[in-house]
């Protein structure tokens, strides 16, 4: 084993050892490049029990950070209550990234990963544990403006919580580009949840978009020209089109839209199976 590489047995060891300079939390090692890995000193919390589950409490959904992305793809639980979050998973290649790399890692390592928009069009939250205590957040608070995890030196990801669904009437969906852009070659990926009556009219939406390495956010116009319309491919590729709009520059908007209007009408198709039941 490395000499700079600690394996830890025990949580309250982890935030004493980040306050060493360069320290870092390294679980599956999929985000550190090899010059990374010898540089750094590295905190090894694989060995921790209990963090790399996938459980049911009354009407929430726990995930442990230590989750490999491939128990996400394959988990029955997700592929029910949070679809996005299971595609988002399953759609992180090389299928060995997916057998090594955490779902805590694709959240907090070097660069945003697939999870980011699924977790955040899904409002998870996010336990932190501190060096003495623990603090619970939304995950839209959880990235500054530079796309860095806003965690202070002696914090880490814990848990990530999601509400199962409670309307009768809902779906997820994710999707995810190929490399494309203006200025620079770009990457996208995408997740929406929306929910509908049974005239289709659109009651509820939540969606969320990850741009390269180190920008994900909620897309608040398309909600907001989406909510309380009645859900139909026009209106998609319309709401689709004015996202776009809104991050011209930093986008091929045909392309973007052609993302947006695809996850759109995917989550509205699992939405209409529901109604239909």
């Amino acid at each position: 084993m490395q000499t700079n590489v600690t394996a830890v047995q025990k949580n309250q060891e982890v935030s004493a050892l980040l306050a060493i300079p360069d320290s870092r939390i390294i679980a599956g090692g999929t985000s550190f490049s090899p010059e990374e890995k010898n540089r750094l000193q590295l905190i090894d919390i694989s060995t921790l029990q209990g963090l790399d589950g996938i459980k049911q409490k009354g009407n929430r959904i726990e995930i442990g950070p230590l989750a490999p992305l491939s128990k996400l793809a394959d988990s029955s639980l997700l592929n029910t209550y949070i679809p996005a979050l299971a595609e988002a998973a399953a759609a992180v290649t090389p299928a060995e990234i997916r057998e090594q790399g955490t779902l805590g890692g694709n959240l907090a390592g070097e660069s945003i990963g697939d999870t980011a928009a699924a977790l955040l069009g899904s409002g998870a939250k996010l336990t932190i544990k501190t060096g003495t205590d623990f603090r619970e957040i939304l995950i839209d608070r959880f990235w500054t403006q530079d796309g860095k995890p806003d965690l202070q030196y002696d914090e880490w990801i814990m848990r990530i919580t999601l509400q199962m669904p409670k309307e009768p009437r809902w779906g997820a969906a994710f999707g995810k580009s190929g490399k494309w852009g203006q200025a620079e070659s770009l990457d996208a990926s995408a997740a929406v949840r929306l929910c509908i009556d049974e005239n289709d009219l659109i009651t509820g939406i939540h969606g969320a978009l990850r741009l390269g390495t180190n920008l994900v956010f909620r897309m608040f116009p398309l909600e907001k020209a989406l909510k309380n319309q009645i859900a139909c491919d026009e209106a998609f590729w319309e709401a689709a089109a004015a996202m776009a709009g809104t991050l011209k520059g930093k986008t091929a908007g045909a392309d973007l839209s052609g993302l947006l209007t695809d996850v759109l009408q995917r989550s509205f198709s699992m939405a209409s199976e529901r109604r239909m039941l």
